[in-house]
């Protein structure tokens, strides 16, 4: 049985990657307790809480928000993927609709439209978790299968 009901059992490998990078390796997200509520194919969603360190006066600073949306979208590219590949994110855009006081339960969430070559594009947004009021989107282009810059072929 699974933490959650729409996470399901077993996950694949890339969806267990993806999962454990947010929940347990990465460093920032882990002091922010991001717990997975939903990963599927080409979706993937984190319930959260800021704290007040990161805020900006009395409010989540934005950039903290701009972070955390590019890699859950950029997650939300892995779990399309049959494996686990490097991803870079190319651009990313950020709109913001209302601030949030820190220690509020967020959700956060992202979509992966799709893959075309070696570009995948991803959207997302962030949501009071009791109200559903948004709090951002995100659009976001990543480049799939990263090389180093000496094989590159820009």
């Amino acid at each position: 049985m699974t933490e959650h009901p729409d996470i399901p059992s077993p996950l694949s490998p890339v969806q267990q990657a993806a999962k454990a990078f947010i929940e347990s390796e990465h460093p920032l997200f882990t002091k922010l307790g991001l717990k997975a509520t939903r990963i599927s194919e080409g979706e993937i969603s984190f319930r959260l809480t800021i704290p007040p360190q990161y805020s900006d006066g009395d409010h989540v600073h934005s950039g903290i928000m701009a972070i955390m949306l590019d890699t859950i979208l950029g997650n939300a590219v892995w779990t399309s993927l049959d494996r686990f590949v490097p991803i870079a994110t190319i651009n990313l855009k950020t709109d913001y609709f209302t601030k949030v006081s820190p220690n509020t339960p967020l959700i956060c969430s992202g979509i992966c439209e799709g893959i075309r070559d070696d570009v995948a594009y991803s959207t997302g947004r962030a949501m009071i978790a009791k109200t559903g009021e948004l709090v951002a989107m995100a659009a976001g282009t990543f480049m799939v299968g990263t090389r180093s810059k000496s094989r590159s072929r820009l």
